[in-house]
């Protein structure tokens, strides 16, 4: 099958593509990441990328990139309408050093696809997700987080920031109008889903983004974390800008001297 669909995006951000990672150092099939005897060992290899001072900042960042696949699902089903196979079963997971931090993405072994109906799209999507978020997604962050010594909700409580973050770029950037409705739609169907499908009370894409002044743009807005991503957990690390568990006063510290740099760059 001629695919004719553009990865640029989605592999830019989230490093998924059908031709993967240009120089991964490691790679396994994307079905080894529910195995509690390989989890440890990777999680220490991505540490080590990082700086990390335990598995924790990896366990962050491989969970994420669940909600990672979540994202691209949609920017598909909205763009192309099709549903991407992107279960564990054809997918490669790779790890690619870059300087001071790591890629973790998927290589999608065969793009395959089913074709989104027109007709009674949302009950199609909808039975999507609730087959595939149980079967595939909250098992791999259950294990992953356990693998850690870590609770999921460390994991669980990033994915309202992380996808409504993609939703305001892709709503901003995006120049397609028969795209963006469709795009609406099909994220509002992820936070109608049942908590339970989680395995948590709450259903973690249900979650209301709150903004700070961006110290790089004047005048712009910088969406807050929905929870920590740990990035702090590494040698001489410190908590992002957007993290949501710096004070008032930590926040504002921080962007004077981020104005500050920018001032004696210039």
């Amino acid at each position: 099958m001629e695919h004719k669909m553009d990865f640029t995006l989605v592999n830019t951000y989230f490093h998924i593509s059908p031709e993967g990672a240009e120089h991964p150092v490691f790679e396994v099939p994307a079905l080894s990441l529910l195995d509690r005897g390989i989890l440890p060992d990777l999680l220490e290899q991505g540490g080590k990328m990082v700086q990390a001072i335990g598995p924790v900042l990896p366990a962050s960042f491989l969970g994420t990139s669940f909600c990672n696949l979540i994202a691209t699902t949609i920017i598909f089903t909205a763009q192309y309408n099709r549903l991407l196979d992107l279960t564990l079963e054809n997918m490669s997971f790779q790890i690619e050093p870059h300087d001071d931090h790591a890629h973790l993405g998927y290589r999608i072994n065969e793009l395959r696809w089913t074709d989104v109906p027109e007709e009674n799209r949302e009950a199609f999507l909808l039975a999507h997700w609730n087959e595939y978020i149980p079967r595939v997604v909250t098992p791999a962050v259950e294990i992953i987080a356990r693998s850690a010594g870590a609770k999921p909700d460390m994991i669980w409580q990033q994915f309202g920031g992380q996808i409504a973050m993609i939703r305001d770029y892709i709503l901003e950037h995006e120049t397609s109008e028969a795209m963006i409705p469709r795009y609406v739609g099909d994220f509002r169907i992820l936070k109608e889903l049942a908590a339970d499908l989680f395995g948590r009370r709450r259903n973690p894409f249900i979650h209301t983004p709150r903004y700070v002044d961006n110290p790089y743009e004047p005048g712009a807005k910088y969406m807050l974390r929905s929870s920590c991503c740990m990035y702090d957990c590494r040698e001489g690390g410190e908590k992002c800008y957007v993290c949501p568990k710096l004070t008032p006063a930590e926040r504002e510290t921080m962007r004077e001297q981020i104005v500050t740099s920018m001032a004696k760059a210039q």
